[in-house]
């Protein structure tokens, strides 16, 4: 899917960004690489990198690092000339490195499941797997509030910060906690899309797959999808389920036509309606000659293949 992965996904079925947002923090939970991250963390806490850190800190009566000069003149003339301030320049250990900051993103990751069990989409969860999610996600929040983490903040990494961590000689040791972070960045699997889609939707998708299998095959679309404008576009073919929000055409449809599906495959469709009435019916992939026929006598001449899909925020394969 790529980074956009949840509004890739709610163009594709059609289901609000907060619920999927709920669903990927349930998915990443219940994941075998969530598990793997937490069965290491005990040692990972352990041999945790650090750094030293430096500050300043006013002392009375002793001297705890270098003396900062100008700040204790500045100190004692406040304190109405006590000579026993001191202004010291002290050191400690921190832990708040780039290496600690992955895997507390990562914690942080896993331990959103929490929540996202008590919303509607966690009541949908089978007892077995919510017990099972909630003691991964409890997990996850309690190493979080380790003395060793609980200072550091997570967040997105930058370009270089990240160039460095992948550079590094620990790289190999920290394999369990990028592979949460990827599955971050790809939360769903195709049977959780599945399993989140309606029977009327999988039908709808099987749909979409027949034609655009045909449409690359006669070389006139190149199969990668964007997302633009709350739709999926692949060159002149778009497609957005009805409930999705967006400006993309309702449905399937290829410059500027709109491809219906089989009355059988949205016949029981809470959305049929809000599907296209007017356009080319494709019963079958030998139905795609009719709309290429449609579009050549729209133009006055053959079809050729060009790209007018707007311009994308997210690709994928």
């Amino acid at each position: 899917m790529g980074v956009a992965a949840l509004p890739f996904t709610a163009a594709l079925i059609g289901r609000d960004a907060v619920e999927l947002s709920d669903a990927a923090a349930l998915s990443l939970a219940a994941s075998t690489e969530a598990v793997r991250f937490l069965d290491g963390m005990e040692l990972r806490v352990r041999t945790l990198t650090s750094t030293v850190s430096t500050e300043t800190q006013r002392c009375n009566g002793s001297v705890r690092g270098p003396i900062l000069w100008s700040e204790t003149i500045t100190a004692r003339a406040n304190a109405l000339g006590n000579d026993d301030v001191f202004v010291c320049l002290t050191s400690k250990r921190s832990y708040d490195t780039v290496e600690n900051r992955v895997i507390v993103d990562a914690l942080d990751s896993v331990g959103r499941a929490g929540p996202a069990l008590r919303s509607p989409t966690g009541a949908r969860v089978a007892p077995a797997d919510a017990e099972r999610i909630a003691a991964v996600a409890t997990e996850a929040t309690s190493w979080r509030h380790h003395p060793r983490l609980a200072g550091i903040r997570g967040g997105r990494l930058r370009g270089k910060e990240l160039a460095r961590l992948r550079a590094g000689h620990r790289i190999a040791r920290l394999a369990p906690v990028m592979a949460v972070r990827e599955r971050v960045a790809e939360p769903f699997r195709s049977e959780d899309v599945a399993g989140l889609a309606g029977q009327a939707t999988r039908r709808l998708h099987r749909f979409v797959e027949e034609v655009t299998c045909e449409l690359q095959r006669r070389d006139l679309i190149s199969g990668r999808w964007s997302i633009a404008d709350g739709g999926l576009w692949s060159q002149a073919l778009c497609f957005r389920h009805p409930l999705a929000s967006g400006t993309t055409p309702a449905g399937l449809c290829y410059r500027g036509i709109p491809l219906l599906p089989p009355p059988a495959v949205v016949h029981d469709a809470s959305w049929a309606d809000l599907l296209p009435h007017d356009g080319v019916r494709v019963n079958c992939v030998d139905d795609v000659d009719a709309l290429l026929a449609r579009f050549s006598a729209r133009r006055g001449g053959p079809t050729q293949r060009r790209s007018s899909s707007p311009s994308s925020s997210t690709t994928s394969s």
